[in-house]
């Protein structure tokens, strides 16, 4: 892996900003920072990959004027329910399908819960977990836990302090984003990196790193970009696009066909 500070100077060195031997000074290397932190986070869902999509957990009662249907899901009632107790009073985990699609968004609405990181990513998958409000206002418990388990891979912690099999969110819980890495089967936090940390993709991509950021730099010292830096970016995230495609699996005449993003049990719908 390859830390920011690399790239900084990297950078640097591409069309020739700073001479062989130096190092960028603090200023120069706390400017190009600020630049190569916000080209990272900004990558995905149009350089790479897919935008995420809500996968709201518990999943809320439907409210469209077609095929309303009510109730739809199997909806947690109180006990006093007209004098008679519900057979799922209290009963949340049966108002929850507990394994988001890749590049879901999961909305928390505050319940104690366990979800399941997807079984089978591709690299560049994303997942984020942001908080809700809850099917209705009884479901929210304040200091309730999700579980998030990494299905079979690990996980980063929210604050790269470190990885996990399952990582354990507490209501209400701050927003994170994780994207695939499969060369190391764990999912990345994806967050700004600080001057000595490892950037969080692959080291066969830091030319690209290199030439986007030596871009971005280039017009700050009055200089213009080689060619020869201009075609090897583009080549580069040609192949990032490629490694990061995220395709939808469909197997044909087969018992187990895999549900569609929209189908009712995944959690996501457009009707």
């Amino acid at each position: 892996m390859t830390v920011a500070q690399d790239i900084i100077q990297r950078a640097y060195r591409e069309d020739n900003l700073i001479p062989v031997g130096r190092q960028p000074t603090a200023g120069e290397t706390a400017e190009a920072l600020t630049l190569l932190n916000a080209f990272m986070l900004s990558v995905y869902g149009y350089e790479l990959g897919e935008n995420m999509e809500d996968w709201v957990a518990p999943q809320p009662q439907r409210t469209a004027p077609v095929a309303a249907n009510f109730p739809q899901l199997p909806y947690p009632l109180s006990s006093d329910y007209m004098a008679n107790p519900s057979p799922l009073a209290d009963d949340y985990s049966l108002n929850i399908y507990p394994f988001p699609p890749p590049n879901s968004r999961i909305v928390w609405g505050g319940s104690p819960l366990k979800v399941y990181m997807p079984e089978a990513p591709r690299p560049g998958s994303r997942v984020a977990l942001v908080q809700g409000s809850g099917a209705n206002n009884s479901q929210a418990q304040p200091g309730a836990q999700l579980v998030l388990d990494g299905n079979g891979r690990r996980i980063e912690l929210p604050d790269g302090s470190g990885i996990a099999d399952t990582v354990t969110f507490t209501n209400p819980a701050d927003p994170v984003k994780w994207f695939y890495r499969d060369d190391i089967a764990i999912w990345r936090v994806i967050r700004s990196v600080a001057l000595t940390e490892d950037i969080p993709y692959p080291e066969e991509y830091d030319d690209f790193w290199i030439g986007a950021l030596s871009i971005r730099l280039a017009p700050r010292y009055n200089k213009t970009v080689s060619q020869d830096t201009k075609n090897n970016t583009a080549r580069m995230l040609s192949k990032m696009r490629t490694e990061f495609r995220q395709v939808s699996p469909t197997v044909y005449k087969a018992d187990d066909i895999p549900r569609a993003l929209e189908s009712y049990i995944s959690g996501r719908w457009s009707w």
